[in-house]
């Protein structure tokens, strides 16, 4: 078949004239360059560049992925807080309050698993070191809080409701 082909090709190649065989050679050597480069080079030459552009957004990606994944790993590896009631919530809230001298004005039990308290006066960066507290050692979360600012700067007082964060 493939000697049917070639000798199908010389006979028509053959049977041009010399001044149209040239002409076709001389057309094929002119357009096949062009077609190469536009075909070829020039779009791959365009994308090198767009990736060129990219590359540090990409860059900035891998680092971020990099970084939740290790995030992903550090809490795979974090133990689940115990679900408390809210008398535990309450006693846990109490002792914390102690070691951070903080004046509960009231604290009453909610069920399940909140407590309501009162503070009358407190700084509120030390109101935030000890939430922080809360929720990681305890767990324990603000469910809701009316923060009410007091004339003296950067005191406040609280109304909250706070829960067992494992709680739904």
């Amino acid at each position: 078949m493939k000697a049917y082909l070639n000798a199908l090709h010389l006979q028509h190649w053959q049977a041009r004239p010399q001044n149209e065989r040239r002409a076709i050679l001389i057309g094929t050597a002119l357009v096949t360059p062009l077609l190469v480069y536009f075909l070829l080079w020039q779009p791959a030459h365009d994308a090198v560049a767009q990736l060129h552009a990219r590359l540090p957004v990409l860059r900035v990606q891998v680092q971020q992925m990099n970084t939740a994944s290790g995030q992903i790993a550090s809490l795979r590896h974090h133990p689940q807080g115990v679900v408390m009631n809210a008398l535990s919530v309450k006693s846990a809230i109490e002792e914390s309050a102690i070691r951070h001298q903080l004046a509960l004005t009231t604290i009453t039990t909610q069920e399940p698993s909140g407590v309501r308290i009162t503070i009358a006066a407190i700084s509120f960066e030390k109101w935030l070191i000890w939430l922080r507290e809360l929720q990681q050692l305890q767990q324990i979360r603000v469910d809701s809080a009316a923060i009410t600012l007091l004339t003296e700067p950067g005191m406040v007082a609280i109304h909250a409701t706070m829960t067992n964060g494992n709680n739904p």
